[in-house]
């Protein structure tokens, strides 16, 4: 009877055993997957705590009911929101500002509209004594915006582009050249060898009120580096796609054309045929109207494509993204010639032979003729 016991009490033992081993079990899977909850979670929070994290800046009011004016407010100022600032911040700006009447009202306004998160850094023209729900709209408003604009379009040179930074941030010519001048601050890559032109990308910009000349140049330059990325140029290729796409830019007039003209570019590049691009020598030479005279033709200029084979130096303006795609895929076909025989409508002619050219040329100055007879018979009915 003592071995049946004996034997009684193991296989208890065994199964209580079993049974603390599954129930450890069952609590450590219970761990991990608590565990592993949480980690989703935490991932999952960071996901979405940008704008979240933002809104949660503004802390609850301590009081139920917060000071706040009544009106839209009177008194026109500025008020800068800085980069990183928190809702809190924002608050306490606009009260220090005398906009609202005290940080709670603002705080409470904002948490009550989602919106709030997407307010951004910058300068905001606003008015003295505002109800806190009307500031917040206000800073919700690109009108609101305090901000300089910048427009750029396609084709232009480096000299009238300083020119109109000069003008939009009321320095002198003279100091927005010497920023030019140092290109390494300016961001400018080591293949452009120091020269901007073609660099300073055509574009729409805004900038704050405060904003200085190198960092508008910067700007462009950046962006001209984010398209040509964009378009997956090889570092090694920027500078004779920007050339390229230059002459484009100043040589075609219609979408179509850009990358029928790139195709006339590379196939007399192909053959060693001197390009005798009018706006290569234009660049050297600016003078009225889109053709070149003989004078202007005999200029000795690495630039001038009619007595240099190949690409000049570098880009004659600066070129659009339309134009740098282009440059990057050119339309394959036979064409070595091409002439504008209305520049009204950017009408072009392609031809493969020099007699066709020769034809497309007479076409071309048919219509200038008569462009030149109906302007004269308009200056005489005027007179």
């Amino acid at each position: 009877m003592t071995d049946l016991f004996e034997a009684e009490v193991t296989t208890t033992t065994s199964l209580d055993m079993r049974r603390l081993q599954r129930q450890k079990r069952r609590a450590t899977r219970r761990r991990w997957t608590l565990v592993a909850a949480s980690v989703a979670l935490v991932l999952l929070a960071i996901g979405g705590s940008i704008a979240y994290n933002f809104v949660q800046s503004f802390e609850a009011p301590e009081s139920d009911v917060a000071a706040d004016y009544e009106g839209a407010g009177q008194g026109l100022i500025t008020v800068v929101v800085e980069q990183g600032d928190t809702g809190a911040d924002i608050a306490q700006t606009l009260y220090d500002a005398g906009v609202v009447a005290s940080t709670d009202a603002f705080i409470a306004e904002a948490r009550s509209n989602p919106e709030a998160a997407s307010i951004t850094p910058g300068y905001y023209y606003m008015q003295r004594e505002m109800k806190a729900e009307y500031a917040l709209q206000a800073l919700l408003d690109p009108a609101s915006r305090n901000e300089l604009s910048l427009t750029i379009i396609e084709g232009r040179t480096v000299d009238s582009t300083l020119q109109a930074i000069a003008n939009l941030t009321n320095a002198t010519l003279e100091d927005v050249e010497a920023v030019a001048a140092n290109t390494d601050a300016l961001g400018l890559p080591e293949e452009a060898d120091g020269n901007l032109e073609g660099w300073l990308f055509p574009s729409t910009y805004t900038f704050n009120p405060d904003v200085q000349p190198a960092d508008i140049l910067a700007q462009m330059v950046e962006t001209t580096i984010t398209v040509l990325d964009r378009n997956d140029v090889p570092e090694g290729d920027r500078q004779e796609i920007l050339t390229i796409a230059s002459i484009i830019e100043r040589e075609a007039r219609l979408p179509d054309d850009r990358p029928m003209v790139s195709g006339v570019i590379q196939n007399r590049l192909d053959i060693d045929m001197k390009l005798e691009m009018d706006s290569t020598v234009k660049y050297i030479s600016p003078s009225e109207g889109v053709y070149t005279s003989d004078e202007e033709r005999a200029i000795d200029s690495p630039y001038n494509t009619y007595m240099y084979a190949g690409l000049p130096p570098g880009p004659i303006a600066a070129p659009g993204e339309a134009s740098i795609k282009a440059a990057v895929s050119p339309a394959e076909h036979d064409y070595l010639f091409f002439v504008t025989v209305n520049t009204d409508t950017g009408e072009t002619l392609y031809a493969e032979t020099y007699d066709e050219h020769l034809g497309n040329v007479a076409i071309g100055q048919e219509w200038a003729r008569e462009k030149a007879a109906q302007a004269e018979e308009s200056e005489e009915a005027t007179d």
